[in-house]
C-alpha cells in the first residue's frame, strides 16, 4: 500500500518534532495578534494551524485567547494533549472537525512552505472557511536550512514573495508587515 501525504507528513515531522527541531521565530507575529485581536468585539478565539511544540499557543493563552490547534505531527498533538491543550490531529487543507467560521482568527507561522504545492489552495481554503476575521501568516520564500531523514529539503513549496501575496489576495484584504533581519514574510489577512 502506497503511503498517502499524509501519513508521510506526520511521520516526518513527529520525527523532527520528538528530535529537538524548533520552533521558527513566532513572536512578532503572534504580537501583531495579539494587538488585533483586543480590538474585535466578543469572545476572541484563535486556531493556530501548524503549532509545533505549542509555544505560540501558550502565548496566546496567557494572554487571555481562547486557542486551539492543529498539526500534522501526531507526535506534537499528543504532547500538547498531555497538558490538556485542545489539539487535533489533522492536515491544514481537510479542517471537517470545524465549523464555518468557528474562530474568530487564524496563526500559521512559517508552515505554508512545508506543503505540497497541490495541496496549498486546498489548505488555504480550509483555514479561511474556519476563520471569521483574520489571518495572521508567516512564509519562507527560500530554501530550508533543513532536510529531512531522507534528505529532501523541507520547504516543499518555495515561491517568491509576490506569489504569496497574490495568492492571499484571493481570500482577503493583505497587509505586509515589515520586520528587520528575518527571511520570512509576515501578512495580516483581514477575511471581513
Amino acid at each position: 500500500m502506497e503511503e498517502s501525504t499524509f501519513q508521510r507528513e506526520d511521520r516526518k515531522y513527529s520525527s523532527l518534532w520528538s528530535s529537538g527541531y524548533t520552533s521558527a521565530n513566532w513572536e512578532r507575529l503572534a504580537k501583531a495578534g495579539i494587538k488585533k485581536i483586543h480590538f474585535l468585539k466578543g469572545t476572541p478565539s484563535m486556531i493556530d494551524f501548524g503549532f509545533g511544540k505549542g509555544a505560540a499557543m501558550k502565548f496566546f493563552e496567557e494572554n487571555g485567547i481562547e486557542i486551539k490547534g492543529v498539526e500534522i505531527s501526531k507526535y506534537a498533538v499528543e504532547e500538547q494533549l498531555k497538558k490538556g491543550k485542545k489539539v487535533y490531529h489533522a492536515s491544514l487543507d481537510n479542517l471537517e472537525m470545524f465549523a464555518d467560521k468557528s474562530f474568530r482568527m487564524g496563526f500559521c507561522n512559517d508552515v505554508l512552505e512545508h506543503i505540497p504545492e497541490k495541496l496549498i489552495i486546498p489548505s488555504l481554503d480550509e483555514m479561511t472557511r474556519v476563520c471569521s476575521d483574520y489571518l495572521f501568516l508567516s512564509v519562507c520564500p527560500t530554501l530550508s536550512n533543513h532536510l529531512s531523514q531522507n534528505g529532501e529539503n523541507l520547504h516543499l513549496t518555495v515561491k517568491p514573495e509576490i506569489w504569496w501575496e497574490q495568492l492571499f489576495e484571493k481570500y482577503g484584504k493583505v497587509k505586509r508587515m515589515k520586520f528587520l533581519f528575518s527571511r520570512s514574510a509576515r501578512y495580516e489577512i483581514d477575511l471581513k
